[in-house]
């Protein structure tokens, strides 16, 4: 198990640099390179220079080159090395679920802050008559609607218990709202290392401000969910995604970017509102998965994500709330396993690494993924 998790640190370390390599090694004309065409399926094969990826097919006398997210590139991916697991809790998929496919996929966090950061990135006490811990039940639903777009409804629940300057938050109700639509815009190649690439954009609804939800406004969820928003803001978040399998390991990479519309804001129902102008939110996220034993699903995998408010917005607006901006970066091991053909579990414990102008905060979290349908499930 010793060697497995020297392997899993070296593989994340080399994540970025390998991800980087496999989209730009290839042919710069192959990011223009047109689906093969039907009536010629033994086209000339791919040699030096030329455009495109290639995977070799059963009875084909030449490579045939792959298009970027066409039927052929699908065909070769679903055939290739990718057992069914639960995967990371807090990086998403630049893949897709086959057309028709439903999925349902629990998430549940506890967020216990501890400390707080100062601004250069030391840890103090927290203020006196502060506390505050929060629970987020999130039950994410994907849906494929095509080879490579996928739909998503993230509804969830929160529950605040915090006391601020001696006012106190506490009760649950419905978090803010979000749905998105994930297309992806190139299907990885098992036989080269180029990944898979995708867009989400993510559109997030003000609903612990419409339904009076006892949350601290303009504050933060949990780190570990995604996409992070402030409270009863509504945002829109743009995503670009990578994926990679490589056997027995698969690279999963994110980076998200969060616009908040500006608006009136209170930290508690007792205070008066103020127009409020938060920075923008950038996010950034890696994972590698070991895959230990397939047929159960069991593996390990190692989470880094950072969350980083700047301290400008793209509407132009200045800042001004306090402070004006902060970072976090946070660890967690993760821990999964096949409770059934069909269900899933991974678990795991977000730990702080380093932050400033934030709070210190350990995040416990486990997922419960549920696979609908019959034939391919996993994306």
């Amino acid at each position: 198990m010793g060697d497995r998790t020297a392997k899993t640190m070296a593989s994340l370390c080399l994540f970025v640099v390998f991800l980087s390599t496999g989209l730009l090694s290839e042919n710069p004309g192959c990011w223009a390179a047109d689906p093969p065409d039907p009536a010629s399926p033994h086209s000339s094969p791919s040699v030096q220079g030329t455009s495109g990826d290639s995977a070799s097919f059963p009875g084909s006398p030449a490579e045939v080159p792959l298009s970027l997210n066409g039927p052929d590139a699908l065909s070769a991916y679903q055939h290739s090395w990718n057992p069914l697991t639960a995967g990371p809790n807090l990086v998403s998929y630049a893949d897709t679920l086959p057309e028709g496919v439903f999925n349902a996929r629990f998430f549940f966090y506890t967020r216990f802050t501890q400390a707080q950061y100062t601004d250069s990135g030391g840890v103090a006490a927290l203020p006196q008559g502060f506390r505050e811990t929060q629970l987020l039940a999130l039950e994410a639903m994907y849906f494929g609607i095509g080879s490579n777009t996928e739909l998503a409804l993230l509804p969830s629940l929160i529950g605040t218990f915090s006391s601020i300057g001696g006012s106190s938050i506490n009760g649950a109700g419905l978090n803010d709202l979000t749905l998105g639509v994930k297309h992806r815009w190139i299907i990885q190649n098992p036989n080269s290392a180029r990944p898979s690439f995708a867009s989400f954009l993510f559109l997030t609804l003000p609903t612990t401000s419409w339904l009076g939800t006892p949350v601290p406004k303009g504050g933060l969820p949990p780190i570990s969910v995604l996409p992070s928003t402030r409270f009863g803001s509504p945002s829109l978040t743009g995503t670009l995604l990578l994926r990679k399998n490589i056997r027995p390991f698969r690279f999963y990479g994110g980076l998200y970017y969060t616009y908040s519309f500006p608006g009136l804001e209170s930290l508690t129902a007792a205070d008066p509102k103020i127009f409020a102008q938060f920075g923008d939110l950038i996010q950034y996220r890696m994972a590698v998965e070991d895959v230990i034993n397939e047929k159960h699903g069991l593996g390990l995998i190692l989470e880094v994500v950072g969350l980083s408010e700047l301290p400008f917005s793209l509407d132009g607006i200045p800042v001004n709330t306090t402070p004006s901006s902060f970072n976090l970066i946070a660890v967690q091991p993760t821990v999964e396993v096949n409770l059934t053909p069909r269900l899933a579990l991974s678990a795991g414990v977000l730990l702080p690494a380093w932050g400033n102008n934030e709070y210190l905060a350990t995040t416990p979290n486990f997922s419960l993924w549920y696979y609908f349908g019959k034939g391919i499930l996993q994306r």
